[in-house]
């Protein structure tokens, strides 16, 4: 080795990398030395009169930040995804720092979304600067382990205790439910502890030792599972998607545009106010999560409105979620069947005593020719009934009135076929749904 050629640095098959120019550090990588490239997780990726257009990670992940990047130096390579065929990627450079070490990576752009780790070091990048040691630990400092249970007794904070005395290897964060805040954005979703500001995302594991509400337990599973952290009872990810709140994260997750949502513990409901003003604004509404046909539906326009609803709330013992109120004339109930648009229903509220549009509220209907909804409706419709995987479904959508943009209210797997307006509509929609399953 000459005096001016630097050693080589030893990193582990898994490394967290450093973007000391973006500000992101402790992003995981995969370090593997069977992969001839680099690749890092990109959305948004176009080019446009010679400049590339891309933003690192996407929505769903915690890295991201939504900051778009242009570059004029990238290239374009022929690579073989994993079914052998050939696609076109672009090709950037970026700064990094593995291991202490800073180097330029010439990353490929690519939708990670499936795999383990948001980066792939390949051995292109490796070559002459690092070398792989396997037995390495994978980690620079201890696990993070996130204990949920309904509440901190004496004999589980002594077990949290117990078990951080002999296990050098492990960190403990012991949280209750009343501690959970879910966040629905335009920039992302996000379940953090409210006390500490902390993403359950950003643990290494989590163990749901008692559960709250089953499908507020699942919706947090799913949302850590999704970003790469381990479950040690992947059983409490298995929920039927009829809690709104639940299917708020199955749907943010992929790209249903769901309205600003807030969701807090009833034991917080009191005193969140300020909480669901500060990101929802004025007027905004409270939902049951379980309710169904309009039921426990409050239209909050001020701290008396709000103090009102938390009585009732209280008194009957609903759990609640907050939502940017979105002005509109009227709601579209999209019946999906099969992964096909069976008939399309228009309602508006009676009145403007109410803010409800449901049939079951007094509201009135009409029968919407599919050509009259747009086709980015129709799209959205029917992902989000597959995403729920319901073969019928009633798919609740809205168009704001002021900015025209369309969101997702609910996707219903009770979508009222046998009762409701046009009855007879949806038994012949229905007959034909289940003559096609039939033949297939």
């Amino acid at each position: 080795m000459s005096a001016t050629e630097k050693p080589v640095t030893v990193v582990g098959p898994k490394e967290g990398v450093d973007f000391p120019d973006l500000g992101l550090l402790e992003v995981p990588a995969k370090v593997d030395t069977g992969a001839d490239s680099s690749a890092i997780w990109a959305s948004n990726i176009h080019e446009k009169g010679g400049v590339l257009h891309y933003v690192l990670f996407d929505r769903i992940s915690p890295f991201y930040t939504g900051k778009v990047l242009t570059t004029q130096k990238f290239s374009v390579a022929s690579i073989k995804n994993s079914f052998g065929q050939s696609e076109f990627r672009y090709r950037v450079s970026l700064k990094v720092r593995l291991a202490g070490r800073i180097v330029n990576v010439r990353f490929t752009l690519a939708n990670r979304e499936n795999n383990s780790q948001p980066i792939l070091i390949g051995r292109r990048t490796l070559h002459g600067k690092f070398l792989v040691d396997v037995s390495r630990a994978q980690r620079t400092g201890p696990a993070r382990l996130l204990l949920m249970s309904t509440f901190k007794s004496p004999n589980v904070v002594a077990f949290v205790k117990g078990v951080e005395k002999v296990s050098d290897d492990l960190v403990i964060t012991h949280a209750t439910y009343d501690d959970v805040q879910f966040s629905f954005t335009a920039q992302g979703t996000r379940i953090i502890l409210f006390s500490t500001g902390e993403d359950i995302a950003t643990f290494d594991i989590v163990h749901f030792k008692t559960s709250g509400e089953r499908d507020v337990t699942a919706a947090m599973a799913r949302y850590a599972k999704k970003r790469g952290v381990k479950i040690v009872d992947e059983s409490t990810m298995h929920f039927a998607p009829s809690s709104k709140l639940y299917q708020y994260v199955l749907l943010a997750d992929n790209d249903i545009p769901l309205p600003d949502s807030l969701y807090v513990a009833p034991s917080q409901l009191q005193t969140a106010y300020e909480r669901f003003v500060e990101q929802l604004g004025l007027p905004f509404v409270l939902k049951g999560i379980h309710a169904s046909r309009g039921a426990h539906n409050y239209l909050i326009r001020d701290n008396e409105a709000y103090n009102t609803a938390c009585a009732a709330i209280i008194a009957e013992g609903v759990f609640v979620v907050g939502q940017k109120f979105v002005p509109n004339e009227g709601d579209y109930r999209i019946l999906v069947m099969g992964r096909r648009i069976a008939l399309v229903i228009y309602r508006s509220r009676a009145d403007n005593s109410t803010h409800l549009n449901n049939t079951s509220q007094n509201g009135s209907a009409r029968l919407v020719e599919l050509a009259d909804l747009p086709t980015e409706v129709q799209t959205t419709s029917i992902i989000a009934a597959k995403v729920m995987d319901h073969g019928v479904a009633g798919v609740d959508m809205v168009q704001d009135s002021e900015t025209g943009m369309w969101y997702c209210f609910e996707v219903n797997s009770g979508p009222q076929i046998a009762t409701g307006a046009f009855t007879r509509e949806k038994q012949v929609a229905f007959a034909k749904y289940i003559e096609t399953e039939l033949k297939k």
